[in-house]
């Protein structure tokens, strides 16, 4: 058997195992899936069509009201676990989102919860929870979208701490869903498991690298689930999808046995948080995972806080800082649009006030330079020495990861002096923010993040000048929805203005998917910052601006 008859055999073994864990009834025709993925912008819709009336009511609810009817006798466990794996089977015979299927285990799960429910019941008692791929589950595999890593089911001793916070919590486990191989691409996509296409439009990317939860969420697979953020990997597919997305601090929720890319890497690390389509659903979630699971007490990495879902009310002389532009990539008209909305409705609010958030172009470009030059530290030996593992060919959309040009991975000492420019990048920043008068101290910062959406092949067409320099900065950071492309309103850019060579290709790339009319009614998605930390009042912000605009 030759190398490469090998690994397509691998594969087949491992699809194979996936679809046998999908119910005969769930399995669609040929026909139909053609149906489906044809009709690009109305998954949702013709989902819908294929399921119960009883079923949409409850995938199209969210966490807190199925809660209150589980409480009142309305629903099950199980007539809930049932709706969302249905769903979610249906779903990805369609986008290609899941990588690995619990469903059996599910069902059984939530007739012993219906069976066995306790006097008090735990917060998240039977609702059906997602997990992208990296989230280790006894009895499955973690295989980071590696062939290599593929039929290696974890153990009990093995699980992701989160993982076993959500049993206690009373959640179900259902499905891990699909990341690009290594996790380093703003793209899903694997030898393994294939392509992984945006459930809002088809015709578009999930982004990545929780694609996968991006696209089940999207089209009501799931009410919430975890991803993880190195690099926007939480809030570029929540921005592609219409969800809410968080990033939170670093030590917020726990990572502990959690599978990584570059373990160890302790400078610009990643963080576990949710993608919801509900924000209240999201605090929800975050509360009960922070204030009730108290995960510092088991994992070391994480530090005590306080997340406060109670309220909406913000305090007296409330300042929101306004992103404009960095001076490096303009943003799209849209997103200029989707600011200016929410600029006004700050600026028209009794005891509130928006400033402009103008840190240097150049501190822009540093801390953008940090994290990719972070990102490739080791010459993309990692990613190489898995690829070499299975004899699977390496994607187009990790190049970019794994240098070619024979440079060596960093010494210990250049590692040090790339730590020491975080720093000093971070500090200044704080600088920054201190330059303005106390009273004008922003709480929170609104941020274009993706500023387009981007086509199957075209990753390398879109920019992350918004994305990562949180990351490096460890501000806790919401994806959230402001309204949807207008082709009619949002205008074409001036490529003969453009600022330098990628801010050329971004305008032009905008142009092109505005002409072709394939971002109409494309979510506009922004981002909810916090330059002090306060993961809460990011989330707190959004909620009082969603509900004023």
């Amino acid at each position: 058997m030759t190398v490469q008859s090998a690994w397509k055999k691998r594969v087949q073994l491992k699809k194979d195992q996936l679809n046998s864990k999908i119910k005969d009834e769930w399995r669609l025709s040929s026909s139909t899936i053609s149906r489906l993925k044809d009709d690009k912008k109305n998954l949702v819709k013709n989902i819908d069509d294929l399921c119960p009336s009883s079923e949409n009511q409850i995938t199209h609810s969210t966490i807190v009201v199925l809660r209150e009817k589980l409480d009142a006798g309305e629903l099950t466990c199980h007539e809930i676990a049932f709706a969302f794996c249905h769903r979610a089977a249906l779903i990805h015979q369609t986008v290609n989102c899941l990588s690995e299927i619990m469903f059996s285990e599910a069902l059984k799960l939530a007739d012993y919860l219906d069976n066995n429910k306790p006097a008090v019941v735990p917060p998240l008692y039977g609702i059906p929870i997602s997990l992208k791929d990296q989230c280790n589950v006894e009895g499955v595999d973690t295989s980071l979208g590696y062939l290599s890593r593929t039929f290696k089911a974890k153990t009990k001793s093995e699980e992701s701490l989160i993982v076993s916070l959500l049993r206690d919590l009373g959640a179900i486990i259902f499905v891990k869903t699909t990341v690009p191989s290594s996790m380093m691409a703003t793209d899903t996509q694997s030898n393994t498991f294939g392509y992984t296409y945006n459930s809002i439009n088809l015709g578009f990317s999930s982004g990545g690298s929780s694609g996968g939860e991006g696209s089940l969420i999207g089209a009501h697979g799931s009410l919430l689930g975890l991803g993880t953020d190195i690099g926007g990997s939480i809030r570029i597919p929540s921005s592609y999808h219409g969800l809410f997305g968080l990033k939170p601090t670093f030590g917020r929720v726990p990572y502990l046995r959690v599978d990584n890319s570059f373990e160890g890497r302790e400078t610009i690390p990643s963080v576990i948080g949710p993608l919801a389509r509900d924000l209240s659903d999201l605090r929800y979630f975050m509360s009960c995972i922070i204030n009730i699971c108290q995960p510092w007490v088991k994992d070391v990495k994480c530090i005590p806080y306080h997340f406060d879902s109670s309220t909406d009310k913000l305090h007296h002389d409330y300042v929101v800082a306004i992103w404009y532009g960095d001076g490096v990539i303009d943003p799209p008209p849209s997103d200029i649009r989707a600011l200016k909305i929410c600029e006004d409705v700050v600026a028209k609010t009794e005891g509130m006030k928006t400033v402009q958030w103008k840190p240097p172009s150049e501190l822009s470009r540093e801390l953008f330079d940090i994290a990719n030059e972070a990102d490739v530290a080791d010459s993309g030996n990692e990613i190489k020495s898995e690829f070499k593992v299975s004899g699977e060919p390496l994607l187009d959309i990790l190049k970019p990861m794994v240098l070619e040009d024979g440079r060596p991975p960093y010494t210990v000492n250049e590692w040090w002096n790339l730590t020491k420019r975080v720093y000093s990048a971070q500090q200044s920043m704080r600088e920054y923010y201190l330059s303005f008068p106390e009273s004008e101290r922003p709480d929170v910062i609104i941020s274009p993040t993706t500023l387009t959406p981007f086509r199957p092949g075209d990753m390398l067409k879109t920019t992350l000048r918004y994305i990562l320099l949180f990351n490096v900065l460890n501000f806790p950071s919401l994806s959230i929805p402001v309204g949807k492309v207008n082709c009619q309103i949002d205008r074409p850019m001036s490529v003969s203005s453009a600022l330098n060579p990628e801010d050329k290709m971004v305008k032009t790339y905008w142009n092109d998917l505005l002409e072709s009319g394939d971002i109409e009614g494309f979510p506009i998605g922004l981002q909810i910052v916090s330059p002090t930390f306060d993961d809460s009042e990011v989330c707190k912000f959004a909620s009082w601006l969603l509900g004023n605009i």
